[in-house]
């Protein structure tokens, strides 16, 4: 017993090393592996291994798989004696039991089989793993601005190609120190602190299924600029040059530019050593200015700009002029219009030369303008209004230097002497006038008017006395030239506001808005207030220059007085003025009289409504207009009843309103079968004109055209019944019976003019009759016929040419018309009552058939024809002995296929005879005959031929 478990161990121990080999011990061996395994001894006595498996079968490997990376699998099972191991992957098949897997596209999973089986039963297992795609991550970047700002928020976003996603992590550097870390594909950044130069930003993007990153890294610079000034002498003087140094603290640099006198220029820059530890980072531009103009000393400004962020900051620094040229004037007194006066140069330099401006622009001597010979002095002689102006001298030494500005005020007037203020003065109000004159220096000013007098150049003025005119003065004095002038005004006076006037339309209208304007001539201005009165009563007040009135709850009033009061706004004096109008009201229209009207009867209507002053009546009825506010009808036509309608219009304002009244017909005359069955072709049928009085006489009308006798229709002895004896086709119409009581009348309609006896005529309700045609009494389809059209019905038969078209009919008796439908060659061909036909070979006879149906009846009709296309003749073959004998009678026969049909001709002994069937007798002694059928097509004439050659026996011949 030991030496076979040995022997069954070494047999596992080679076959299942795989699955085996790892235990320690052959006892533990025997007892995992033979669980699944059972042996037997054969024939030789040697222990042989009993097949099993495959079983617990498993795939190793990873469960997700990135996107072009290759992957191995292996498969695995328990098996004896072997295994075969094959894997599937959509439509792609391995074998073995390792797995190579590389995806080339994303796919959200993928799915591998590992087939196990055994190699000597046959027995099968298979495993399934389902793999998780992931791609990627790559094409990462950072996305954002290139560099940092002091006290700035900079916003960065991170971006990789991953699948199915990414997870974003953010960590940001300054040298070696972690400022931060962030999660997320964004983030918000500033500089840690002012003196941190530049930040880096590393971005992970991390495949959220594969675990798989990317990196990426962006160092960014910090923008920063700050502690500008300028290193300035403070003081200058003219024709010197001076050095000027901008500081700034930048980084990583800046630019500068210099402004002075309106214009930019650029400086350069240097860069300032740090000699302590934590300062910032200086640059430094130098500018270099000579002064020449004092007239145009302005502050100098440095501007540094970021080289990065473009960021700026200026400062600025004032100049001042020391010791500088300038112009004066030669004496104390005050330049004065039409009087000399003199400017001179004055400086601590010798000039080679002076030359004098006047506002910028070069001065040169005139009639008015003269200069000493070294042009140190410059005299006006007289001086000028427009000689007001800024004055330098320009000395030219070494260079040209500008003086400063000497600014001269001409002292001149008074001119243009103007009052200001209103023309008409009302007595008891303040006016305000105003006395402007050109003068330099200002002018005084004095009023006077009558006895009165008042000084300064404005005047509060009431006058309390009546007079028609007041003269108004006002003199200019120039304190300085003591010149004066005076200036005069007219002024007229009135007591009150005159002319008011009221605009607006001539009357007003309930229920509608009417507008009025009231005007007057008032000075300064005037109050306007309203008063509509009516019956004495005051109705509505109103202030302003307009009014807009609506008197709808008013409309009973006949006449309105609208009052304009004008008051002015400052001496309260005022005028009125009033307007007598009319008041056009409409309303509550209404019609009285019977809606429900009985067919030849007499009815009378009134139209009435509220109308101020007065109304004019309109009425519409059936297509007519009458005028007045009564109307009378009389009904006769039930068919053609219509509201009634009546239009009332104010005469004053024309407004209309308009109102309708629905008449109802009670117990018309009518017409109905009798009895109530519907009318059917063949029968007899009647007609019966009912109403609820007795009539007089009775007129029967069918489609508005009176109706005669005869055999087959019959009027009853009081003309109320109308029979006819079986009824026809042409008895479909409308028929009425007209009804009239009382003397002669004429009736006139659109359609119908008829004499009849009585005063009131009536038309009846009509009766609108279809003649049905039942099934038993089917009225086609009759004789339905096929034929060519203008010609004949085809037959039973119908030879056409291949190819050809040929035009045909469908024909049948049907009332209604017959639906048709064509066939041919067991199809439907066409459901048109003519075609045009074209056949279709092979074959070469077909049935065409043409089938009418009554669409009220249901029934059927048909006709049909053979089409035959010519055709043959093919297969021409005679039938008959194959040898003759001298004086024995021979039968023979000729064929052939043909359409529609051959005739035969033969040609037997140099001689013709026609037929399909010959008798041949030879009476010669020859040794052969020969004999030929041709056939004939009947249609078209084509023809084809046979021949045959016969034998010839005498059987009674010697040859002697």
């Amino acid at each position: 017993m030991v030496l076979i478990v040995r022997l069954v161990a070494r047999t596992f121990r080679s076959r299942m090393d795989r699955h085996c080999a790892a235990l320690p011990s052959l006892l533990l061996l025997l007892l995992t592996c033979l669980a699944g395994s059972t042996s037997g001894t054969g024939d030789d006595g040697a222990v042989r291994e009993t097949s099993y498996g495959p079983s617990s079968v498993e795939i190793d490997g990873v469960n997700v798989v990135t996107v072009g990376i290759p992957y191995y699998f292996e498969c695995r099972a328990n098996c004896a004696p072997g295994c075969k191991y094959s894997w599937t992957r959509g439509n792609v098949s391995t074998q073995g039991p390792l797995l190579s897997l590389q995806l080339l596209d994303t796919m959200p999973t993928e799915t591998v089989t590992c087939t196990v089986v055994n190699t000597e039963t046959g027995a099968s297992a298979s495993v399934q793993k389902t793999l998780q795609v992931t791609a990627g991550p790559s094409n990462i970047q950072i996305s954002g601005p290139t560099y940092l700002t002091t006290g700035v928020v900079s916003n960065f976003s991170c971006s990789a190609s991953c699948y199915p996603s990414c997870s974003y992590t953010w960590t940001i550097y300054w040298n070696t120190q972690v400022l931060s870390t962030h999660d997320g594909n964004t983030v918000s950044v500033s500089p840690y602190t002012d003196t941190v130069i530049a930040e880096t930003l590393i971005c992970e993007a991390q495949d959220t299924i594969s675990q798989l990153f990317i990196t990426t890294t962006l160092t960014l610079p910090v923008a920063s600029i700050s502690s500008i000034s300028i290193e300035s002498p403070g003081t200058v003087t003219m024709g010197d040059t001076y050095s000027f140094t901008c500081y700034a603290a930048c980084v990583p640099t800046c630019s500068f530019t210099w402004e002075y006198m309106g214009k930019t220029f650029q400086g350069d820059r240097t860069e300032i050593p740090i000699l302590h530890q934590g300062e910032k980072r200086k640059f430094a531009s130098h500018y270099k200015i000579t002064f020449s103009d004092y007239s145009k000393i302005e502050p100098l400004t440095c501007v540094a700009t970021n080289s990065i962020s473009g960021v700026r900051i200026n400062t600025t620094v004032d100049l001042t002029v020391i010791d500088p040229i300038s112009v004066r004037a030669t004496s104390e007194a005050l330049p004065v219009a039409g009087k000399s006066f003199s400017l001179q140069c004055v400086g601590s330099q010798n000039p080679a030369s002076i030359t004098w401006m006047k506002n910028k622009e070069p001065m040169s001597a005139s009639q008015t303008v003269h200069f000493t010979p070294d042009n140190v002095t410059m005299t006006f002689n007289p001086l000028l209004q427009e000689d007001d102006g800024s004055y330098q001298c320009v000395v030219t030494q070494a260079l040209m230097i500008q003086s400063s500005v000497y600014e001269m005020q001409v002292n001149y007037g008074p001119s243009s002497v103007v009052i200001s203020g209103v023309d008409v003065m009302t007595l008891g109000m303040t006016y305000e006038f105003q006395c402007s004159a050109s003068c330099y220096p200002a002018c005084q000013f004095t009023w006077s008017w009558g006895k009165e007098t008042s000084p300064g150049s404005k005047l509060s003025l009431r006058l309390v006395e009546p007079e028609q005119t007041q003269n108004l003065s006002c003199t200019a004095l120039n304190p300085t030239t003591e010149t004066s002038v005076s200036a005069q005004k007219t002024l007229q006076v009135i007591d009150g506001p005159t002319n008011i006037h009221v605009s607006g339309p001539p009357f007003l209208t309930a229920g509608v808005e009417s507008n009025f304007t009231c005007s007057a001539d008032c000075h300064p201005s005037c109050n306007f207030s309203w008063i509509v009165s009516g019956d004495e009563q005051t109705l509505i007040t109103a202030q302003g220059s307009a009014i807009s009135l609506d008197l709808s709850a008013m409309a009973f009033l006949s006449d309105v007085s609208v009052e304009c009061k004008a008051q002015e706004t400052l001496s309260h004096l005022y005028i009125e003025t009033t307007l007598q109008l009319q008041l056009a009201s409409l309303s509550n229209i209404n019609i009285t009289g019977d809606s429900a009207v009985a067919i030849g009867s007499d009815y009378t209507y009134r139209c009435l409504a509220v109308c101020t002053p007065s109304c004019d009546f309109t009425w519409r009825f059936m297509g007519k207009t009458f005028e007045s506010d009564r109307l009378d009808l009389t009904i006769s036509d039930y068919s053609k009843i219509e509201p009634l309608a009546c239009e009332a219009k104010n005469t004053l304002s024309n407004i209309t309103i308009i109102t309708t009244m629905n008449l109802t017909v009670t117990d018309p005359f009518l017409v109905r079968a009798s009895p109530e069955a519907p009318p059917v072709a063949g029968r007899p049928f009647s007609l019966l004109c009912v109403g609820p009085q007795e009539p007089d006489s009775i007129t029967w009308l069918k489609n508005h055209q009176p109706m005669l006798v005869s055999k087959r229709v019959q009027l009853s002895p009081d003309n109320t019944t109308i029979t006819f004896s079986f009824l026809l086709r042409e008895d479909d119409g409308l028929y009425q019976c007209l009804v009239v009581e009382g003397e002669n009348r004429t009736i006139h309609d659109n359609t119908l003019v008829v004499v009849v006896e009585g005063g009131v005529p009536t038309l009846s309700v009509g009766y609108l009759m279809k003649v049905n045609f039942p099934s038993h009494h089917a009225d086609g389809p009759n004789e339905v016929l096929i034929k060519k059209a203008n010609e004949r019905p085809v037959g039973g038969v119908m030879l056409v040419q291949p190819g050809s078209t040929t035009e045909l009919q469908c024909l049948s008796q049907c009332f209604p018309v017959c639906l048709i439908t064509w066939f041919y060659r067991g199809m439907t061909l066409s459901t048109n009552g003519s075609i045009s036909f074209t056949p279709v070979i092979p074959p070469y006879a077909a049935a065409l058939s043409c089938i009418a149906s009554n669409p009220v009846t249901g029934q059927n009709g048909s006709a049909m024809t053979t089409v035959e296309v010519p055709d043959g003749p093919t297969n021409v073959v005679i039938s008959g002995p194959a040898a003759l004998e001298i004086g024995v009678t021979a039968s023979f026969t000729c064929q052939a296929e043909c359409s529609p049909s051959c005739t035969f001709t033969w040609a037997v002994y140099g001689q013709t005879m026609t037929g399909s069937v010959i008798d041949i007798t030879v009476n010669r002694h020859v040794s052969k005959e020969s004999i030929s059928c041709r056939a004939e097509n009947t249609f078209n004439g084509d023809t084809a031929t046979a021949n045959e050659t016969l034998s010839v026996s005498d059987p009674h011949w010697c040859g002697c």
